[in-house]
C-alpha cells in the first residue's frame, strides 16, 4: 500500500496552520526568516513521519523550494511517498490519496506565489513613497530657488533705476517697472526704465553740458545695460557735434576780424577815431577855417 504526505507552510497539521507570518511580514529580512524558520518545521515532520513508519517501510522525499529575497532557496514543501503495511500506514497523520496530490500542490505553489506578491507589493509601495516625497522635496527645492532668485532680480532693478535717477537729475523722468509673478502667487520686480530727455541747449556750448549730464545718468549704474550704453553713445555724439559748431563759429569770427584789418580800416576799442589822431584833427581844423574866410571875401577863391 502506497500513501503520499504533502507538507508545506500551509499544509503541516493542524496546529501548524493559522495566519500566515509572510502576510504580516513589513520587512525583506522578516519574509527570509520566516522560510527559514518553516524549512526546519518541515524537516523535523519529515523526521516525525519515517519515526511513525518503522524502519521497514519504504520512503521517497521530494522538496519544494523557494527563493529568498537573499538568494538562497529555502525549502517550503515536500512530498514524501510511503510504502508499507497498512498498520504502518494507518501510523501516520495528515497522509494524502495520491490522487489528491497534484490538486494540493498546486495550491499551495499558488499560496505560496500570493503571500510572495504581497511581501513585494508592501515593498514596493514602501518605495514608491519614499520616490514620491524625494520629487516633492525636489520640488519645493526647485520652487525655493525660484523665489530667492527674483527677490535677488528685484533689489538688482530697483538699485539700477535709482542710479540713473539720482543722476538724470531735472532730465530723468518717473521711473516704470515690469513685473513676474512667482511660484509662490506674488509679483517680483524683473525689469524697469528711467526716460531721460536729450535737451538741445541755446548754444552749443550748452548743448555739450546737457549731453554731458545724459552721459553721466546713462552710465550711473554699476552694471550699464546694453540700451544704457546706447543712450550715452548717443549723446556723446551729439556733444561732439556741437563742439563742432563752436568751433565753426569761432572761425567765422576770427576770418571777419582778420579781414576787417587787411582792408586797412583802422580798429580802435574804447574810444573815437578823431581823439585817437591829433594830426587829422588839425588838418580838418584848418580846411574848416580856410573855408570860411573865402565865404567872408576875405581869402580869394582858388
Amino acid at each position: 500500500m502506497q500513501v503520499t504526505s504533502m507538507l508545506s507552510a500551509g499544509y503541516l497539521e493542524p496546529m501548524m496552520q493559522g495566519t500566515s507570518r509572510v502576510q504580516s511580514a513589513k520587512k525583506t529580512q522578516e519574509v527570509d526568516q520566516y522560510r527559514q524558520a518553516k524549512e526546519q518545521e518541515i524537516l523535523a515532520e519529515e523526521q516525525n513521519l519515517k519515526a511513525k513508519l518503522g524502519s521497514s517501510a519504504e520512503v521517497h522525499t521530494v522538496y519544494q523550494y523557494t527563493i529568498g529575497t537573499d538568494g538562497r532557496r529555502y525549502i517550503t514543501g515536500a512530498s514524501i511517498t510511503m510504502k508499507g503495511t497498512e498498520e504502518q500506514l494507518n501510523r501516520v497523520n495528515g497522509g494524502v490519496a495520491t490522487e489528491d496530490i497534484k490538486a494540493n500542490l498546486q495550491e499551495t505553489r499558488d499560496k505560496e506565489d500570493r503571500e510572495s506578491k504581497n511581501s513585494h507589493s508592501i515593498i514596493k509601495q514602501e518605495s514608491e513613497k519614499q520616490s514620491a516625497s524625494r520629487k516633492e522635496d525636489r520640488a519645493d527645492n526647485e520652487k525655493e530657488a525660484q523665489i530667492r532668485e527674483l527677490k535677488k532680480t528685484e533689489r538688482e532693478v530697483i538699485a539700477h533705476e535709482a542710479a540713473h535717477q539720482a543722476a538724470a537729475g531735472e532730465f530723468g523722468g518717473a521711473v516704470s517697472y515690469t513685473y513676474t509673478e512667482g511660484p509662490d502667487g506674488k509679483r517680483y520686480i524683473t525689469g524697469g526704465e528711467v526716460p531721460i530727455k536729450m535737451k538741445q541747449g541755446a548754444t552749443p556750448e550748452e548743448t555739450v553740458r546737457n549731453m554731458q549730464k545724459v552721459q553721466a545718468a546713462a552710465n550711473a549704474p554699476a552694471d550699464p545695460s546694453g540700451q544704457d550704453r546706447q543712450v550715452a553713445a548717443k549723446a556723446a555724439a551729439i556733444a561732439a557735434k556741437a563742439r563742432a559748431q563752436e568751433a565753426s563759429e569761432d572761425d567765422e569770427e576770427d576770418e571777419e576780424r582778420a579781414s576787417t584789418v587787411a582792408k586797412g580800416t583802422p580798429i580802435f576799442e574804447g574810444a573815437d577815431d578823431e581823439e585817437q589822431d591829433p594830426v587829422k584833427n588839425g588838418v580838418a581844423s584848418v580846411l574848416a577855417e580856410v573855408k570860411e574866410y573865402q565865404l567872408q571875401g576875405l581869402l580869394p577863391a582858388a
